[in-house]
């Protein structure tokens, strides 16, 4: 009984305080200079987990990361078991120009 209790406590522990949210991977890589996470300006890097979140929501965390610099988020690939334990997806996206303001031409 009493590691019963001690499981769920542990358990509650890990997933509290949104442990398992999308998140843009921009960690430090020690002894790198100048490298922040997989995560690029032009390349963003969204971990998830696929119990609590979908591709949907890392596509609108991507689209949020790629706005900044008035770019819209296009999905490329999706790797499993390189971000942290409870959030083990990465959606990698590319940042293209965002058709918004662009007039086409018809000839």
């Amino acid at each position: 009984m009493k590691k019963s209790i001690l499981f769920l406590c542990l358990t509650l522990f890990c997933f509290s305080c949104s442990q398992v949210q999308p998140f843009v991977d921009s960690r430090r890589e020690a002894g790198v200079p100048n490298r922040i996470g997989r995560s690029t300006p032009d390349y963003p890097v969204i971990c998830y987990n696929g119990l609590w979140s979908d591709l949907d929501q890392a596509q609108a965390l991507a689209d949020l990361e790629c706005e900044k610099t008035g770019r819209k988020a296009v999905f490329k690939d999706e790797t499993v078991f390189s971000c942290k334990l409870l959030t083990p997806k990465a959606a990698h996206f590319m940042c293209v120009p965002s058709e918004k303001g662009q007039v086409t031409q018809n000839n």
